[in-house]
């Protein structure tokens, strides 16, 4: 899957016509490969009709193309006794027409995945009934197959993402034009269910198809009208559609009701619903995290809902007719939001107890990891991170995100690619079919030890948030880090902010920047922060540290959230880092209060902590590899951060410069965060 054009989320530039366009491109491009397949099965597949028994089948098949599809003489005299490849060619002509027709038209396509791969099956049963069955399961032919039945005429099917709050507004524009409630926003969250309840469960429209509608509302039912369209082409081109930041049922309900205004849900006469989508909440921030499990619980006991999900057991491969309900975790956003164990803890928790919560109500559930590449986004070492999953949340269904430089990195060379998967796949089965327990989590000390993790993360996010939440911080991570050169910088999907670079803060930075800003001058503090002012009581109580030792040894949950920080410790280089604050506030930030004083005290906190619980004399201890090439980049990388601070100076030092002058420095700029972020490995 993908969603490069379906992710809206913040960006504006990815508009219905953005989308449309996306699906007509990944289209096209399966229709190119499968004509060229197709052109060199025509040369291959050069059996005669007097040399083995063909079936009925095939020729009852051409017959069939022959109704609607013109053959020149040439090409009739040319295959006389050739089906095979007469057969082709009629494919071959269908997909050339598929190629040629308007998406836009009301007309059906003149040719579906399902037919396609109809006919490559009635070419394999000929080859084998003429017995040529290695011809059939071992060549081209077989190949191009498993290509139509994987990828099918979409090529890869699109996830659309929007925040909660456009589709609150649009819902609050429908039902005020319909006639409904006048400001559906200010309503309470009953009273907001109350009414979506009601017009899911009503068959009219609330507004006229060609009624005038607000801008945005126009545009965000233009989006489900293109998704509609898709589907009604081809079924598997569009798959989820993610609410960010869902915080309440109404978030998802929303949802289904603007899928119903557009034609793309409905609640039928007999109490079914027919729905082509998933509605898929995902969780970002600690509160909504820990509240995951009472806000699926209310879904699943909604009457309406509880049809939904049937709905999509009922179309779900191998759902066995069982509802059926994908989840997404945002670990981004929740880490920005608590700090690194914080964010680790609530996930962990979150994994299980929605787990829980499906199994109560029956659900089929699919977990959707929002990990990103740095360990600040929940990056790190895939296969580990599954099997440190609650063993409850194992059930043989996953899906994550793979972003940015990421996807180079583990599948730009094929057998690292191939290594990669069966990582992934061999630590999904391990973990179904052995399930390691969470260890203390699943004995007499249960409570005990729940209790512990959160104290730990209570701690370490309240450091962490005394950190970001000093009004001198903002202003200091502003000026220190490059982070407003990176907001221009054309890397990553969205802007950097849901609001103008000029007006971004905190609270509207995105995670990627957040972390990339961090990672630059080396800092790197979305991984490990707080993490020693957590563990600072514990590692001086000797029994508790015994406990914590244990924990790593035998947990690997607690050991991939010692391990991933040990590595981000590893890679800070807090003396380069202390140039840049020195740069930017003088010599008083690096002493007392100053913030670059407060992070490297917390590092030598984390460190200890960090060594004294994996028993390591030196950070990485356990990975020499990884440490022997984090010491090899440090002094190209280092000279990358001196140039880049000699930019900035000049760019803070003279801001009336010629405004060639300025546009210059800021390339030049710009060169140096992506070469920092090729020698970190890292963008965030």
């Amino acid at each position: 899957r993908s969603w490069i054009g379906g992710d809206r989320d913040g960006n504006p530039r990815v508009t219905p016509e953005v989308t449309a366009w996306t699906l007509r491109e990944l289209r096209n491009e399966a229709l190119r490969l499968y004509g060229t397949a197709l052109n060199e099965l025509r040369l291959q597949l050069s059996v005669s009709e007097e040399s083995v028994d063909v079936p009925t089948a095939l020729y009852e098949s051409i017959e069939a193309d022959a109704r609607t599809i013109p053959l020149p003489e040439r090409r009739r005299r040319q295959y006389q006794h050739e089906p095979f490849r007469l057969k082709l060619f009629y494919m071959m002509q269908k997909v050339d027409a598929l190629r040629a027709f308007d998406p836009g038209s009301n007309d059906a396509p003149p040719y579906s995945s399902a037919a396609f791969i109809e006919d490559l099956e009635t070419l394999r049963d000929a080859l084998i009934a003429g017995g040529l069955r290695r011809l059939a399961e071992r060549g081209l032919l077989a190949e191009v197959l498993i290509q139509a039945r994987t990828f099918g005429f979409h090529l890869m099917t699109v996830d659309v993402r929007q925040h909660s709050r456009v589709h609150e507004a649009a819902v609050t524009d429908l039902l005020r034009m319909g006639g409904v409630t006048d400001d559906y926003a200010a309503l309470d969250e009953d009273a907001k269910v109350e009414v979506l309840t009601a017009e899911l469960e009503n068959p009219r429209p609330l507004v006229p198809r060609a009624a005038p509608l607000p801008e945005d509302t126009q545009r965000l039912l233009d989006v489900f009208e293109v998704m509609r369209r898709a589907i009604e082409r081809e079924p598997a081109s569009i798959g989820s559609y993610i609410v960010s930041m869902t915080s309440d049922v109404s978030d998802v309900l929303e949802v289904l009701l603007l899928a119903k205004e557009t034609g793309l849900w409905r609640l039928c006469e007999n109490g079914t619903v027919e729905s082509p989508i998933d509605a898929v909440p995902l969780f970002e921030t600690i509160a909504d995290l820990d509240a995951a499990e009472d806000r699926l619980d209310a879904l699943y006991q909604h009457p309406v809902y509880q049809k939904h999900i049937q709905a999509r057991g009922d179309a779900t491969p191998g759902g066995h007719g069982q509802p059926f309900q994908e989840v997404m975790l945002g670990y981004s956003d929740s880490n920005k939001d608590g700090g690194y164990w914080m964010a680790n803890w609530a996930l962990h928790k979150a994994q299980g107890a929605i787990a829980r919560v499906c199994n109560r109500h029956g659900v089929d559930l699919r977990l959707f990891h929002g990990r990103g590449g740095t360990v600040g986004r929940g990056g790190g070492r895939a296969n580990q991170a599954i099997l440190a999953m609650p063993p409850e949340s194992h059930n043989g269904r996953i899906r994550f995100t793979e972003q940015g430089e990421v996807i180079s990195f583990r599948y730009a060379l094929p057998d690292i690619a191939r290594r990669h998967l069966e990582q992934i796949v061999h630590a999904q089965l391990t973990a179904l079919a052995q399930p390691t327990p969470d260890h203390a989590l699943a004995g007499p000390t249960k409570d005990a030890t729940r209790v512990f993790m959160q104290t730990l993360g209570d701690r370490s996010m309240a450091a962490y948030r005394a950190l970001i939440d000093a009004p001198e911080t903002w202003p200091w991570y502003v000026k220190t880090t490059p982070v407003p050169f990176i907001s221009d910088l054309p890397l990553a999907s969205r802007p950097i902010s849901r609001k103008s670079a000029d007006e971004v803060a905190f609270d509207d930075l995105r995670a990627i920047p957040w972390n990339f800003a961090w990672t630059q001058p080396r800092y790197l503090v979305p991984g490990w922060y707080g993490v020693g002012t957590a563990l600072a009581d514990a590692i001086q109580d000797e029994d508790r540290l015994d406990d914590l030792r244990k924990m790593y040894a035998t947990w690997p949950f607690f050991r991939a959230v010692i391990d991933n920080a040990q590595r981000e410790l590893a890679r800070a280089r807090l003396d380069m880092a202390a140039r840049y604050a020195r740069r930017a506030h003088g010599a008083a930030t690096l002493t007392g209060d100053g913030v670059h004083a407060r992070l490297e005290a917390e590092f030598e906190r984390t460190k200890t902590a960090v060594l004294q619980i994996s028993e390591h004399d030196r950070l990485l201890d356990h990975s020499r590899v990884i440490r022997r090439s984090i010491a090899l980049r440090n002094p190209y990388t280092d000279v990358l951060n001196l140039v880049q601070m000699e930019l900035m100076r000049r760019w803070y030092d003279d801001p009336d410069a010629e405004p060639a002058d300025r546009a210059a420095l800021r390339s030049a700029l710009h060169v140096s965060l992506n070469g920092i972020a090729a020698a970190m490995q890292s963008t965030g």
